[in-house]
């Protein structure tokens, strides 16, 4: 009988303690795993990316800060992306994590990391938006963001921070449409592996080539400093797209300035060559010659293409200039930028 009594307490004794030691491991962090569903993948770099663009909160951040900095931002981002493509196998955060040990079963495939892929969007009055945005304009996909061009509190936008794109993409007076609108919209429906589109507006109304130049010009370092903010943040620059020449009609030197322009950037960013997709002017008005000069620009830049104005219209409400982008105009515009740009990345 006291055999069998110690017998008994010998297992409850033990049962107790592998309920606390299971415990105990199921309550141990799964770092990475950023939706909580015991798994690491594509879907968790999608939330920390949104986290940190600010767009949406992870609750515990300790599970997402992989190298034990105190702080959650791109650096985790990235290593949370090598981890997925099995370029590593734990995060500096965690050391008890053993290296998978080899064995006969097949590795499987990686899932792709989402990426954020950016666009720059330059130019002067065309670029930045002229006709007036309709509701439907305005309706958001969060998967769409924007580098806050200027402080716009109307709708909760702050300069040089991350936004969920609508219009006005550019200035914050007007509530104007440009073609980066709808050129996001599209772009998004061709992302692969679920990532994210990012734009970063940098054009001026009624602004010449040279305001944009390195050399001379006073917005260089300006359009520089904001494309290293989202590289900062995990950008990735995919392309560019470029509308203007109102303001230098007809100036044979201009193709020659914006091909330095457009080398400058890929230097100094670090692009290589990244697609560079410049849009026809409208073919009324008076600077209509100057498409002749757009369409030189394929010869002596590498990787750039044009996308045709024909077909688009004047907005109704320029009877003064008689150069700006209707409504539709602009949005056939977008469209036109973004099937260019889809072929240009072989998306």
């Amino acid at each position: 009988m006291k055999k069998f009594c110690f017998k008994s307490l010998f297992l409850v004794f033990t049962l107790l303690l592998v309920t606390i030691f299971s415990t105990f491991v199921t309550a141990a962090p799964l770092y990475g795993d950023a939706n909580y569903d015991g798994t690491i993948n594509s879907s968790d770099a999608i939330l920390l990316m949104r986290h940190v663009l600010d767009i949406s909160k992870i609750s515990d951040e300790s599970i997402v800060d992989l190298n034990g900095d105190g702080f959650v931002n791109s650096n985790d981002y990235s290593l949370l992306k090598r981890y997925i493509l099995e370029i590593i196998f734990e995060f500096p955060v965690e050391n008890s994590k053993p290296t998978p040990t080899p064995t006969s079963t097949p590795i499987p495939t990686p899932t792709p990391t989402p990426e954020f892929h950016v666009f720059l969007l330059l130019g002067q009055s065309n670029m930045a938006g002229y006709p007036q945005a309709l509701p439907q304009d305005k309706v958001k996909d969060e998967r769409v963001l924007v580098l806050g061009f200027d402080d716009n509190p109307a709708i909760g936008r702050r300069k040089d921070e991350w936004d969920v794109a609508c219009p006005p993409l550019h200035d914050n007076w007007s509530n104007a449409l440009g073609p980066g609108d709808y050129f996001g919209k599209t772009m998004i429906e061709h992302v692969p592996d679920g990532g994210t589109i990012g734009l970063i507006p940098c054009a001026i109304s009624g602004e010449r080539i040279e305001t944009f130049m390195k050399s001379g010009g006073s917005r260089y370092n300006w359009i520089v400093q904001r494309a290293r903010i989202a590289q900062q943040s995990g950008g990735i620059i995919k392309g560019i797209i470029f509308h203007q020449g109102e303001s230098n009609n007809g100036d044979p030197s201009w193709p020659n300035k914006v091909k330095t322009l457009v080398e400058d950037l890929r230097t100094d960013l670090n692009l290589g060559e990244v697609p560079f997709i410049a849009g026809e002017l409208l073919y009324s008005g008076g600077c209509a010659g100057h498409n002749t000069l757009v369409n030189q620009l394929p010869s002596v830049i590498s990787n750039c293409y044009v996308v045709s104005a024909n077909g688009l219209v004047v907005d109704p409400s320029d009877t003064a200039w008689k150069l700006h982008f209707s409504r539709d105009s602009q949005v056939t515009l977008g469209k036109r930028y973004a099937e260019k740009m889809i072929e240009a990345l072989g998306w």
